[in-house]
C-alpha cells in the first residue's frame, strides 16, 4: 500500500473516530434531558457524516437530530423532514435495522402529536421489520402502542388482536401484567365482560409476584371498571379505593387521579352526589396539571354527569362541551362518541330537541364506525349490545320530534347489524389457512383442532322426556351449560386464526337502508317486492315498543308506539300466556288472547294500509322472534287467513337475500324457473343408537335414555318423493335415511336447489350456536359448524325445509342480534328457510309437510303462500293451533 492510500485510511479513521464521539457526546446530552445542547451537538456530527459520505452513520445521527429537536420544542416539520431522510438513507444502505428505528421514532411522534393514522402507518411497518429481524424488542413496543392506538380510535378488535399476539409470542414480555390488563379493557369494551375481569385477575396475580404495585393498581382498577358496566357500584367502588391506596403508594400521580375520578362516578351511581362532586374536581386538577387532555375529559364529562343528576343541567352542558373539545383536540373518537351522547342527552331535558337528534345522530355515527372496523362475528355483537341505550334514545327522540322516517332507519341501524355483515362478504374458511413455518399460527391451528376435538364430544343431545321406542314429536331437551365455556375458547381461537385468513383484510361492514332505498323495494325497474306487499318493523325496549309498517307509494312509515308501562307490562303477559298455551299440546290459545296481541302490535299500522295489501313481510325484535303471526286474530279471522307472512331479521336483509336469490338463478346448470322437483330428501327415524350405551354430553352429564324413534318422518319423505315423482322429476330426487344422513348429507346439500330434512333437532338457549339437527347417532350439525366451519354450503339452494322443532327459535341479543339455527343456514346460502317455533307431533307434521309440497310444486303459490295455504287448510279442517302455527317462511320469497 503507497503512503497515499495509508494517510487516506488514516483520515477516514480519524473522521469515524470524531463522528462516534460527537455522537456520543450527544447521546449523553440527550439522556440528561438537555435538548437544545443534544440538538447542537447532533447538528454538528450530521455535518461531519454528511461530508465523509456516511449515509448509514447519517441516519443514525438524522434521527436523534430529529428526536432531539421534537423534544426541546422546535419546529415538528423540521424534525420530520430529518426522520423522513434517514428513512430514505436506511433504505439506500440496506439497513433494515436503523430503518425500523427511523420508523419506531417517527411513529411516536407522530403518536405525541395527534396524527393517529400516521402513527398507526409506521408501527405496522416498524413490526414487520421487527419480525424480520427478530427484534422482540421492537415487536413489542410496537405492538403495545398500536394497540393503545387502536384503543383511543374505537378499534377494539384490532387492538385485542395486537394483546393476543404478543401474550403468545415465546418471547418474554418486559411487562405481561400491562399486556394483560390492556387485553382486559379491549375485551370490556367489546362488551365480554366475564373475560375482562378474567384478564384483569390474572394480570393482577403476575404484577403482585412481581411486586408491581403500579400495575396491581391497573388491573384492581379496571376491575372496577367492568363491574361498574354490569352496574355492580358497591364491588366497583371496593375495587377503586383499592385501586387508590395502590397508586398513593407506588407513587402514581396519574393513576391516583384516574381512580378519584371513577370513584366519583361510582358515588353519582350511588346518589351521593357532594362527594362525588369533590372526587371529581379533585381528578381533573391533577389531570390539567399534569396536562393529561386524554383524563381530564374523561373527569370533566363525569362533572357534567354530576351536574346534571343535581339538575344544574346549564352547568353540566358547559362541562360536556370542554369534554368533547378537548377529546376532538387529541382524535379520540371513543371519547367523543361518549361527549356527544353526554351533550344529547342533556339538551333533551333542557327541551332543545333539535341539538339534540344532531348529538346524538353523531355519536351513533361514530358508534356505527367503530362498529365496522370489528369483524369477528360475536364480538361485533356483543359490542353492539352496547350500543342499545344509545340507539333506544335517538329513536325515542326521533318519534317525540316527529321525525318518523328518522326513526325507522335508526332502528334498522340497531338490528342484526353482525348477521347483516356476515353476509355481505366472502367467507372465512379456516381450512385455506396454511402452515406456513409460523410458530404461532402453527400453535392456533393445533389449538383450534383439539377445541373443535372437544366440541364433537360435547355435541351430544340430552333427551328428558318419555322412554320407550316410539316418540310423538320431534325434539330433545338440551342443557348447555357445560359447553358455554369451551364454545367461548374455541371462538376465540377461531377468531385470532380469521385474522390470518387473506379474505379478512376485505371485511366490509354492510351499509343497512335508509328510507328512500327501502321505498325503491317496490320500485318498476329493478324492485324486489310487489306492489301488495307491506314491510313491519317491530323494535322493543324496556321503556316501550314500537310498531312501524311501510307499503309502496308510502310517504312515510306508520307508526305505533306503546309506552305506558301498564300496558307494556298486559302485553308481556299475554305473549307469555299466548306462548306457554300454544306450545303446549293439548291447550287451545282463546281467540280473545289472539285478538288482544294483535290489536297492541299490529292493528294500528296497518289500518291505514291500502287495501290490495296482501303480504306481510316481518322483522320482529326480542322475544317477538318466537311468536307465530299467523296465529293473531283481527276479528274476522287468523292473521295468515288474510296475509301471507314471512320473516326476516332485518328489513335490510331483504336486499340481501333477493341479490343471493338472483345469483343463484344466474349460475351455469341450474334449472329454469318453475322447477321445484330437484330434491334433496333427509329423513332419520332410528335413534336407536342413541339409546344403547347412553349419551355423554360432558364428564358430569350424561342420559341413559337416549332418543326416541320417530315414526313417521319415513313415511312423510317417501311421500314427498313420490310427489316429486308423480311430477316426472323422480329422477331429480335423492332420498337419505338414518345413518346415511350423516355419511352424504353435507356433501350432497350443496348440489340440490331443494333440501328438506325430518328428524330431531335441538335449541341449546345457553349457548345458541350449539343448536342444530340431531343425526342418528346423537351427534348434531350445529350452527357453530355450519358457521365457522362451513358445514354445510351452496350456491344453487332456494329452499331449506326442516321439519324438526324448534328449529326456528333463536337466541336474540340485546343488541338485537339473531344467534342460533336460523342465521347460520341463511349463511350457509340457503335464502328461503321453512322453520318451527315449538316441539311438534310427528303425525299433523307428516301431513303438514306433504301438504306444503304439493302446494309449492303446483307453480301456482310462492314459498310464503304454499305455506299459507296449508296452514289454512288445517284451520278449516278443525286442527289446533298448536298443530299448525309453529311452521314459519324465514325469506322474502
Amino acid at each position: 500500500m503507497d503512503n497515499w492510500s495509508r494517510d487516506k485510511d488514516k483520515d477516514k479513521d480519524s473522521t469515524a473516530a470524531a463522528m462516534q464521539e460527537l455522537g456520543d457526546s450527544a447521546f449523553a446530552l440527550f439522556q440528561q434531558e438537555k435538548y437544545a445542547e443534544a440538538v447542537d451537538c447532533y447538528r454538528r456530527a450530521v455535518d461531519m457524516a454528511r461530508a465523509a459520505g456516511d449515509d448509514l452513520q447519517l441516519a443514525v445521527f438524522l434521527i436523534y437530530l430529529g428526536l432531539s429537536r421534537f423534544e426541546a420544542g422546535q419546529e415538528l416539520s423540521i424534525c420530520i423532514e430529518h426522520l423522513e431522510e434517514a428513512k430514505a438513507l436506511a433504505i439506500k444502505s440496506d439497513s433494515a435495522a436503523v430503518l425500523c428505528n427511523a420508523k419506531m421514532v417517527l411513529a411516536e411522534i407522530y403518536r405525541d402529536t395527534g396524527s393517529t393514522p400516521k402513527a398507526i402507518a409506521e408501527f405496522l411497518d416498524a413490526f414487520e421489520i421487527g419480525t424480520h429481524l427478530n427484534d422482540a424488542d421492537c415487536k413489542e413496543l410496537s405492538l403495545t402502542n398500536l394497540g393503545r392506538l387502536y384503543l383511543d380510535r374505537g378499534w377494539s378488535e384490532q387492538a385485542l388482536a395486537c394483546y393476543r399476539h404478543l401474550l403468545d409470542s415465546p418471547d418474554e414480555l418486559d411487562n405481561r401484567a400491562a399486556v394483560m390488563g390492556s387485553l382486559g379493557l379491549c375485551m370490556a369494551e367489546l362488551g365480554q365482560f366475564e373475560e375482562a375481569i378474567n384478564a384483569y385477575r390474572t394480570a393482577y396475580l403476575e404484577a403482585e409476584l412481581e411486586g408491581d404495585l403500579s400495575s396491581m393498581s391497573i388491573c384492581v382498577g379496571s376491575e372496577g371498571n367492568v363491574l361498574f358496566e354490569m352496574e355492580s357500584y358497591d364491588r366497583a367502588l371496593v375495587c377503586y379505593e383499592k385501586a387508590l391506596a395502590l397508586a398513593v403508594s407506588s407513587g402514581d400521580e396519574s393513576r391516583r387521579g384516574a381512580w378519584l375520578g371513577n370513584i366519583g362516578t361510582t358515588l353519582i351511581k350511588l346518589a351521593r352526589l357532594e362527594e362525588a362532586l369533590a372526587k371529581l374536581e379533585e381528578a381533573e386538577a391533577i389531570a390539567r396539571t399534569m396536562d393529561d387532555v386524554h383524563s381530564r375529559a374523561a373527569h370533566l364529562d363525569s362533572i357534567g354527569d354530576c351536574l346534571t343528576a343535581r339538575g344544574d343541567l346549564d352547568e353540566a352542558k358547559k362541562r360536556y362541551e370542554e369534554a368533547l373539545s378537548l377529546s376532538r383536540s387529541i382524535e379520540d373518537r371513543l371519547g367523543q362518541r361518549i361527549y356527544l351522547t353526554s351533550l344529547g342527552r342533556v339538551y333533551q331535558r333542557l327541551g332543545q330537541m333539535q341539538p339534540a337528534f344532531d348529538y346524538l345522530g353523531q355519536a351513533v355515527d361514530i358508534f356505527d364506525e367503530q362498529r365496522a372496523t370489528i369483524c369477528a362475528d360475536d364480538l361485533k355483537t356483543s359490542f353492539a349490545n352496547r350500543g342499545e341505550d344509545l340507539y333506544k334514545d335517538v329513536v325515542d327522540l326521533c318519534l317525540s320530534m316527529g321525525k318518523r322516517v328518522e326513526a325507522l332507519e335508526f332502528i334498522g341501524r340497531a338490528k342484526s347489524r353482525a348477521l347483516l355483515d356476515l353476509l355481505s362478504n366472502s367467507p372465512i374458511d379456516l381450512s385455506a389457512l396454511a402452515d406456513d413455518g409460523d410458530e404461532s399460527l402453527r400453535r392456533l391451528i393445533d389449538k383450534e383442532k383439539e377445541l373443535r376435538a372437544q366440541i364433537d364430544h360435547l355435541e351430544r343431545v340430552i333427551w328428558q322426556g318419555p322412554t320407550g321406542q316410539e316418540s310423538t314429536s320431534r325434539g330433545a331437551t338440551y342443557s348447555g351449560e357445560d359447553t358455554k365455556q369451551v364454545y367461548a375458547e374455541w371462538r376465540n381461537t377461531v377468531n385470532q386464526l380469521k385474522r390470518s385468513h387473506p379474505n379478512y383484510a376485505s371485511l366490509v361492514s354492510a351499509q343497512t337502508l335508509d328510507f328512500n332505498a327501502l321505498k325503491e323495494l317496490w320500485s318498476k325497474e329493478g324492485g324486489v317486492l310487489s306492489d301488495n306487499t307491506c314491510l313491519i318493523e317491530l323494535y322493543t325496549t324496556e321503556d316501550y315498543l314500537i310498531s312501524m309498517a311501510i307499503w309502496a307509494g308510502a310517504e312515510e312509515p306508520a307508526v305505533s308506539i306503546i309506552s305506558d308501562a301498564s300496558q307494556r307490562e298486559m302485553l308481556d303477559i299475554d305473549i307469555e300466556t299466548f306462548l306457554e298455551m300454544s306450545t303446549t299440546e293439548g291447550w287451545e290459545v282463546p281467540k280473545g288472547l289472539s285478538k288482544r296481541i294483535y290489536s297492541a302490535l299490529l292493528e294500528e299500522v296497518l289500518k291505514s294500509a291500502p287495501e290490495t295489501v296482501d303480504r306481510l313481510i316481518i322483522a320482529p325484535h326480542g322475544k317477538l322472534f318466537h311468536l307465530p303471526f299467523a296465529a293473531l286474530h283481527d276479528e274476522d279471522g287468523y292473521l295468515c287467513e288474510k296475509f301471507v307472512l314471512s320473516y326476516v331479521p332485518s328489513l335490510t336483509l331483504i336486499t340481501v337475500l333477493a341479490g343471493g336469490r338472483d345469483n343463484q338463478q344466474n349460475l351455469p346448470d341450474q334449472p329454469p324457473e318453475g322447477a321445484r322437483d330437484r330434491y334433496l330428501i333427509s329423513a332419520i327415524s332410528d335413534y336407536s343408537a342413541t339409546r344403547k350405551n347412553g349419551l355423554v354430553l360432558s364428564n358430569t352429564l350424561r342420559s341413559s335414555a337416549g332418543l326416541d324413534d320417530l315414526n313417521y318422518t319415513l313415511e312423510e319423505a317417501k311421500s314427498i318423493k313420490q310427489l316429486s315423482e308423480s311430477r316426472g322429476q323422480g329422477k331429480e330426487t335423492r332420498l337419505l335415511t338414518n345413518e346415511e344422513v350423516k355419511e352424504v348429507f353435507p356433501d350432497l346439500f350443496g348440489e340440490y336447489p331443494v333440501v328438506h330434512f325430518a328428524g330431531h333437532a335441538v335449541f341449546n338457549d345457553i349457548e345458541p350456536m350449539a343448536s342444530g339437527l340431531v343425526l342418528s347417532d346423537g351427534t348434531i350439525l350445529t350452527a357453530a359448524s355450519i358457521l365457522e366451519r362451513r358445514a354445510l354450503k351452496t350456491r344453487c339452494g332456494r329452499l331449506l325445509v326442516l321439519s324438526a322443532c324448534q328449529t326456528g327459535v333463536n337466541k336474540v341479543t340485546a343488541g338485537g342480534e339473531v344467534l342460533g339455527l336460523a342465521r347460520a343456514l341463511i349463511y350457509a346460502g340457503m335464502p328461503n328457510l321453512i322453520l318451527t317455533l315449538w316441539e311438534v307431533a310427528d303425525r299433523s307434521t307428516s301431513d303438514l309437510m306433504r301438504g306444503f309440497h304439493e302446494h309449492w310444486q303446483s307453480e301456482e303459490d310462492s314459498i310464503a303462500s304454499a305455506l299459507r295455504a296449508v296452514q289454512v287448510e288445517a284451520i278449516k279442517a278443525g286442527m289446533p293451533l298448536h298443530a299448525w302455527a309453529p311452521f314459519i317462511h324465514f325469506g322474502i320469497d
